[in-house]
């Protein structure tokens, strides 16, 4: 039986891919994306099936002809890209969700994992934000997402489908540099040793991070644990709990890398990450029924990893063909 990843050649999909592929899994990689670069590697050990989450038939078509016997559903249109086209973000995010759990009722795929996003919250992220936190996006992509977990919480109680989701925080990796995030730009430059222009942040925005290796982790994990497990269903992972200022991000950087120079030059465009007076993104449900333990839990670990996978994997991350 085959494990089909949607986005199986995105940023956290192919990571998704690489692990299940590394402990011997027979994997399905389902993807609009017509350049595989960061799956290449892989080669025959990963089957890649060209196709688009909006088109039903395409989902359902993938589903039945490799056997699936468990969904990583990680495809989507991401936050910046919802902004500039929000007719395409919710033919993927929103009606490509439903294709996909529909596909599992159809035929019979017993469980599947969501990825959701720090971006369902929004308006009010004051203190800790826990897995109780009222949820009001003010972002397409966050709406969208939002949806999909309740969505699947439905499929959950009307048809037994085994539904989980992990909802991320800011995500920290290589060649991260889209509209809204400013801390993987940041962590990058130092490492090649360039100056930083810092726009979707000022030296006092925060971001709790989870490294994408853990990302991927973390939705591998969940879909393991014993059903019995999962009480919370939706819930918040992270690899540093704690929120890191830019000023504080830059400090530590500037520290490992003498020298290094951030200039901050704040953008008026909407597409920012989520700004309040939080201090913390709580895992702790995650942590306690289906033992969360992520790899990358400092600053100075991920900054670490970054650097090793900015230099020894270029290609899985779009900076070598």
């Amino acid at each position: 039986m085959a494990k089909l990843v949607t986005g199986g050649a995105g940023y956290v999909g192919a990571e998704t891919v690489r692990q299940l592929v590394n402990r011997g899994e027979e994997v399905v990689a389902f993807d609009i994306a017509s350049d595989t670069y960061r799956i290449d590697e892989l080669g025959k050990q990963v089957k890649f099936v060209r196709g688009d989450l909006g088109n039903f038939s395409e989902v359902l078509n993938v589903v039945k002809d490799n056997k699936v016997d468990a969904i990583y559903h990680m495809g989507s249109m991401l936050s910046w890209m919802a902004e500039l086209n929000p007719w395409a973000s919710f033919r993927a995010n929103v009606l490509g969700t439903y294709h996909v759990l529909e596909a599992c009722r159809l035929f019979g795929v017993p469980k599947i994992m969501f990825t959701s996003t720090i971006g369902t919250f929004g308006l009010g992220m004051n203190g800790v934000i826990t897995d109780d936190t009222l949820q009001r996006p003010t972002i397409l992509y966050g709406a969208g997402k939002l949806y999909g977990e309740g969505l699947g919480r439905w499929y959950s109680d009307k048809s037994g489908l085994d539904f989980r989701t992990v909802r991320y925080a800011q995500m920290i990796g290589p060649n991260v540099r889209t509209p809204g995030h400013w801390a993987p730009p940041m962590i990058e430059d130092a490492i090649l040793g360039k100056p930083n222009v810092c726009q979707y942040g000022t030296p006092e925005t925060v971001g709790s991070w989870i490294y994408v290796i853990d990302a991927a982790k973390a939705a591998v994990d969940i879909l393991d644990a014993p059903k019995e497990k999962i009480q919370t269903m939706n819930y918040n992972v992270t690899g540093i709990s704690s929120v890191i200022s830019a000023k504080g991000a830059a400090a530590i950087l500037q520290k490992k890398y003498p020298g290094f120079k951030v200039e901050y030059k704040m953008s008026t465009d909407p597409r920012r990450m989520p700004r309040g007076t939080w201090t913390a993104f709580d895992d702790s449900n995650a942590r306690k029924e289906w033992s969360w333990s992520p790899i990358y839990t400092t600053p100075e670990a991920i900054i670490e990893r970054f650097e090793k996978d900015l230099k020894e994997y270029p290609k899985r991350y779009g900076l070598s063909q």
